[in-house]
């Protein structure tokens, strides 16, 4: 619930400079006739360029640019008591966002939740806010004068069933988990609770991907498209090596073959990485005599059938028996490399 003293409160004064200070220097119209302001004296502020008109009912009692922090209360006070900062706005709360937890969100926007019941038509002078209504919405309770979030697991789910993509929803539930903010088990268990999600199935096998090192999107691409489809090894994630320049974690090591894949997506691995990434794999060769195929994010998107039968016929030439590669479908290229494997007097061999 917002913060508004009684009328009747016995230390006004006490109370006017609780709510601006805890606020950010944000007021309502309904705190400040609570501690005794009258509406000609904000009248009176607004005209002299004191103070600002920030949304109907709101004011900032400072002149100059409001803070992200500042222009966050002022929404919270403009729609009341039933709204809650949510989706990307409360990822950078809880530390998992991709803008940082002082700045504005990527696209400029905050996202709050409110009840199915709300009437979209109170937002309208609220560009810069998107609105995600919920049926089941009941809000959640907050400290007096702290900013109401969605918490943080609520928040993980929220972004998951919203997102545009299946790699933007594993690109948040992975945030979520490396950052050390939630586990796979804690955003398992809420699951159960969550009456409507588009996702459920896929989400349960995707945080089974993440308890087993699967961490980011072209990471989860790798282990189902490539992997799993062609009958591929399984690879231990994320595996530790020591180096001369230090300890380093690979993305995809095949211990029995002393091989390993390293994946650059450009959300991830930007170009200016690419000398590093180049000086990690020759010092990995150096140190741990491991060998490594480096895959980028259009190949394993777009063909993974081709990588799958490249990094086959690697595995191979380091003695893998390939007694589980298979193509995924008729015209897979991986059927080259298991029609080569057969004997000549297999009868399937035309």
């Amino acid at each position: 619930m917002l913060y508004v003293p009684k009328p009747d409160n016995a230390w006004p004064e006490v109370e006017k400079r609780k709510i601006l200070h805890f606020q950010k220097q944000m007021i309502s119209m309904a705190q400040a006739q609570a501690v005794g302001i009258p509406r000609g004296y904000i009248r009176w502020q607004v005209n002299r360029g004191h103070w600002q008109a920030v949304h109907h009912g709101v004011y900032a009692t400072f002149s100059g640019e409001l803070t992200w922090e500042a222009r966050l209360w002022a929404v919270i006070l403009r729609l009341g008591d039933d709204a809650a900062l949510s989706h990307e706005t409360a990822a950078e709360f809880w530390d998992f966002g991709r803008a940082g937890r002082d700045r504005p969100t990527l696209d400029g926007k905050v996202h709050v939740t409110m009840p199915g019941k709300s009437n979209p038509a109170r937002h309208l002078d609220l560009p810069y806010v998107v609105v995600h209504r919920r049926a089941d919405w009941t809000g959640y309770r907050q400290e007096l004068l702290s900013l109401p979030y969605v918490p943080l697991v609520p928040t993980v789910l929220d972004l998951v069933d919203s997102a545009g993509t299946l790699d933007d929803a594993f690109g948040w539930l992975s945030r979520a988990i490396t950052r050390n903010t939630t586990t796979p088990a804690m955003i398992g268990a809420a699951l159960p609770a969550r009456k409507k999600m588009a996702r459920r199935a896929w989400l349960k096998d995707a945080l089974t991907d993440v308890s087993d090192g699967v961490y980011f999107p072209l990471e989860r691409r790798w282990a189902h498209d490539v992997e799993r489809a062609h009958g591929l090894p399984r690879a231990s994630r994320q595996s530790r090596r020591d180096g001369a320049d230090g300890l380093r974690y690979l993305d995809n090591f095949y211990v029995p073959y002393n091989l390993a894949v390293e994946l650059d997506g450009l959300a991830f691995h930007p170009p200016e990485d690419l000398d590093r990434d180049r000086r990690r794999d020759n010092e990995t060769k150096i140190a741990a005599g491991v060998d490594t195929l480096r895959y980028g994010f259009k190949e394993v998107a777009n063909r993974p059938c081709e990588q799958a039968e490249q990094f086959a016929r690697a595995l191979i030439a380091r003695d893998w028996s390939a007694d589980t590669l298979k193509p995924c479908g008729p015209d897979c290229p991986v059927r080259t490399v298991t029609m080569a494997l057969r004997p000549a007097t297999d009868p399937q061999v035309s």
